[in-house]
């Protein structure tokens, strides 16, 4: 039985083999033998334009004192050894499996490389004196509005790292935003993506579940159990809820329903016995940029690709 959030793929190409503007595809080889240093037309005239053939003028290799051009392929470096230099001068963070490469944006703790051969979610536990768990402690505590004057303790935040494809999916939904939301059906004609349309924005919104696993209490791990909504939502990044379901049935249709507000969320959060904290998750949703995202009550998105799970947090109140 397939377990969510795990993917059986092809060996990956090395780095070197692959598209030096996207770096997610191999280089197209011509049936004589010769090898193209993109794998398309559409990137080869991507990378013409950064090049200043047209379009934008080109990014330098973020090695300082670089002046070649940053190419996408190897994390906006010129190449792989200069990434590697970044990292042992200490300009930028190195890749939590390798510890050789850079971190590439959009794909958590990982280089382009490792992010390739371990495609599935994973989880992060995030030191309560880092920013990016201050952060997340304060937008939640921030929205919090509750009957009761006392807010929630936050006692541990996990971050969420989603597959690229995931990733990519939301990205292109966000410039396209096609769909309902909200019950309202956004006026984007197809819903293709267009050159001069503008991306909608992106919203902190919270969701949460019945989770039944003893999530907190044994590092950041998620469970198999079919009947815990929590792991379910998060592995599959909203595409399977618990017992199966592939949707939430609520006033507006089948969709993902969650909140501006996590006091409202967490009407919907109940924890198993053998862990002391309640569990929500906080989620990047897409919406149009004039959509007045409601305080009060819940947002519905008609498509999964409208969120991504961002972090699970853990909380006592």
């Amino acid at each position: 039985m397939p377990i969510w959030g795990l993917r059986h793929k092809s060996p990956t190409p090395v780095q070197s083999d692959m598209c030096e503007q996207c770096g997610q595809k191999p280089k197209f080889i011509e049936p004589g033998g010769s090898k193209h240093p993109y794998c398309s037309r559409s990137c080869a005239k991507k990378a013409g334009s950064a090049k200043g053939q047209q379009g934008p003028s080109p990014t330098a290799c973020a090695l300082r004192g670089c002046r070649a051009t940053g190419k996408p392929a190897f994390s906006n470096y010129c190449s792989d050894e200069h990434g590697r230099q970044a990292v042992a001068l200490g300009q930028t963070l190195g890749c939590d499996v390798c510890r050789e490469l850079p971190r590439a944006a959009g794909h958590g703790d990982l280089c382009l490389a490792c992010d390739r051969k371990f495609p599935g979610v994973r989880l992060k536990e995030l030191a309560s004196t880092s920013n990016a768990f201050k952060d997340v402690r304060t937008r939640l505590l921030s929205e919090w509005d509750g009957p009761n004057a006392a807010r929630p303790k936050v006692d541990k935040v996990f971050q969420i790292c989603v597959p690229r494809d995931v990733r990519a999916r939301h990205d292109a939904y966000r410039y396209a935003v096609p769909g309902r939301v909200f019950g309202v059906l956004a006026d984007f004609g197809s819903g293709k993506t267009r050159s001069k349309q503008r991306a909608g924005r992106v919203v902190r919104v919270f969701h949460s579940a019945q989770c039944i696993c003893d999530m907190g209490t044994k590092g950041p791990v998620l469970c198999d159990f079919k009947s815990c909504g929590i792991c379910c939502a998060v592995k599959s990044s909203f595409r399977e809820f618990a017992f199966g379901e592939k949707f939430n049935t609520g006033r507006f249709g089948d969709g993902v329903y969650s909140y501006r507000n996590p006091s409202l969320a967490d009407g919907h959060a109940t924890s198993a016995t053998s862990t002391p904290y309640r569990v929500m998750i906080a989620c990047d949703a897409a919406v149009p940029s004039d959509y007045e995202v409601p305080d009060e009550q819940s947002m519905f998105l008609a498509s999964a690709d409208a969120i991504v799970p961002a972090f699970i947090v853990m909380y006592s109140v």
